[in-house]
């Protein structure tokens, strides 16, 4: 309920909200609802101040030739109640307002047909304090309402106007304090601002530092990151040295190993020498005792006579590359042709059986080939039905046996050994 409802609530007791009684027969009226000017002029005061809004005074004031546009609220209201007495363009002109203002009031009040019943309802809508004004133009403009209602009425609307001017100086008090209250809270709340400010400045001064931390933290980081890669490679770098380490002394013993063979190899190429001055003795004498008629030699112990090869395709495995001219100058004597391996010092084993496919004999220096060569030649020719013929001395005499041992040999010999 509003504070308006209430007051008059506390005005008018619910005993007092309707003068009618279920017993009492309402006395028919006729006629119609009364005009503004036809009120009494002592209510047009009253009803002009709580039914006409001001700013709707001021539309309607020039239609009787005033200029209102200077005058005070209480001048405009006094002359509009003075022209309430008679009607005039402006009296029909707030008649029609009101009456379109309040056409759900005065709707409300038709079906009242006494003024007993105009007061019952009255006091209803004075009790429930719901469009006071509209209630107000209703009842004194009905047809049923007589004078001691209207003065009624008027009494009602009289009080009611101290009733509201006590609660408007009660409202203003408590304006009053409302605004000392509203003041201290705005104090208050600019003080919590002002925190709120300084509070912020602090997060973002205490922010800053923060990401200030972050950056040395990241940049920290990158060092470390960066120191572990160089820890990283500086453990590479030790183990490579580690391997080289181990591989500069395996290159050392490698070394001293090359040494012992160089020297054996020394000491063999001085018999190598003697061996080929003694092959060349005995191939130089060898054209001389052919044109003598005589045997060859065999050279340097003497060499089988006349060519026996036929064409065929002997293949020297090893020996001394001093010697191999020897060896060839001996195959195509005897009608042959001459191939050559060294068994796997200078070139690839794997060439040893293509060697062998296109040989039609084999001629193995034993003791100048490595013993995979050894035995991948021996299995190539077992493979190939090739005839081999192993010598463990690589003289040109024991190669110039060989020959004979090839040419004298049965055919499903494949391996002849010649000794020394």
């Amino acid at each position: 309920m509003s504070t308006l409802a209430q007051m008059i609530s506390s005005a008018f007791p619910d005993g007092q909200r309707c003068l009618c009684s279920p017993d009492e027969v309402p006395v028919p009226r006729t006629g119609r609802r009364r005009r503004l000017w036809e009120l009494p002029h002592a209510f047009h005061c009253a009803l002009i101040g709580t039914c006409l809004p001001v700013a709707e005074m001021r539309k309607l004031a020039p239609l009787s030739g005033y200029d209102v546009s200077n005058m005070t609220d209480y001048s405009l209201h006094t002359v509009v109640v003075g022209y309430c007495e008679e009607r005039s363009a402006l009296t029909e002109a707030i008649q029609r307002f009101l009456d379109k203002r309040h056409a759900q009031a005065v709707a409300r009040f038709a079906p009242a047909k006494s003024a007993a019943e105009v007061a019952c309802t009255w006091r209803d809508a004075l009790a429930a304090g719901e469009d006071v004004p509209g209630a107000l133009w209703a009842a004194w403009t009905h047809a049923a309402t007589d004078d001691g209602l209207g003065r009624e009425i008027h009494g009602d609307i009289h009080m009611l106007s101290h009733q509201v001017g006590a609660s408007v100086r009660a409202d203003l008090r408590q304006l009053e304090h409302c605004k000392r209250d509203a003041q201290a809270l705005r104090q208050e709340l600019d003080a919590l601002r002002q925190g709120v400010t300084d509070e912020r400045r602090a997060h973002a001064a205490e922010l800053a530092a923060l990401r200030a931390e972050l950056d040395q933290s990241r940049q920290r980081a990158a060092q470390a990151a960066a120191l572990q890669r160089e820890l990283a490679a500086a453990a590479r770098e030790r183990k490579d040295h580690a391997a080289l380490q181990q591989r500069a002394a395996m290159l050392a013993a490698r070394a001293e190993a090359l040494d012992e063979w160089n020297n054996t190899n020394a000491r063999r190429a001085a018999q190598l020498e003697i061996e080929l001055r003694q092959a060349r003795m005995a191939l130089a004498a060898a054209p001389a005792t052919r044109a003598a008629g005589g045997d060859a030699p065999e050279c340097g112990r003497g060499c089988p006579p006349g060519p026996a090869l036929e064409g065929r395709c002997v293949l020297c495995v090893g020996g001394r590359s001093g010697l191999v001219d020897g060896y060839r100058k001996l195959v195509e004597q005897r009608g042959g042709r001459f191939l050559h391996h060294d068994g796997g010092q200078e070139e690839h084993l794997h060439r040893i059986d293509a060697a062998i496919a296109n040989a039609d004999a084999v001629v193995c220096q034993t003791g100048c080939v490595s013993h995979a060569a050894y035995w991948r030649l021996k299995e190539a020719c077992k493979k190939q039905g090739k005839p081999c013929v192993f010598v463990q001395s690589p003289g040109v005499g024991s190669f110039a046996r060989s020959l004979s041992a090839l040419v004298n040999a049965a055919p499903a010999d494949q391996v002849i050994r010649v000794s020394v």
